[in-house]
């Protein structure tokens, strides 16, 4: 693999062109994480809507029927259904959790097993989360 980079002063929007045989997967990976640099999700606080980015979001959480997407210190609502959100950025490094929650994997400090078969995600800003048996399994291969 080779890496060939272009710079112009003209002020021309970034462009990435990726020239490839078969896509393998540290491609894949590679493409997924430059997807998520490129995404962005509308939320509103107050009546006030922005834009978050998938690095500054913890975990979103569904609670009667509504969505709410996790920040360091805020919380947003997110007109998204979960689903909708794992659908857009489940290959971005998030993970879902349980039924009601999708973590960003980036965020998970430790990983702690509990009792049933049940896990303990520690995130870097104090936050527990538990998570399902269920689900397990599928962070424990992401989070690796």
């Amino acid at each position: 693999m080779k890496l060939l980079i272009e710079q112009n002063n003209e002020g021309a929007e970034t462009e990435i062109h990726i020239k490839c045989g078969m896509i393998d997967a540290g491609l894949q990976h590679i493409i997924d994480e430059i997807q998520a640099l490129m995404f962005s999700l509308p939320v509103s606080k107050d009546g006030a809507v922005s834009k978050i980015s998938p690095e500054e979001i913890y975990y979103f959480e569904s609670v009667d029927e509504r969505t709410f997407v996790y920040s360091r210190t805020e919380v947003y609502m997110c007109e998204y259904k979960l689903y909708e959100v794992e659908e857009k950025i489940g290959k971005c490094g998030f993970a879902r959790i349980s039924k009601s929650v999708i973590v960003n994997i980036q965020k998970i400090q430790q990983i702690r097993p509990q009792f049933n078969g049940r896990f303990e995600a520690l995130l870097d800003n104090g936050e527990h989360l538990i998570v399902n048996r269920h689900y397990v399994s599928g962070l424990k291969e992401k989070f690796e």
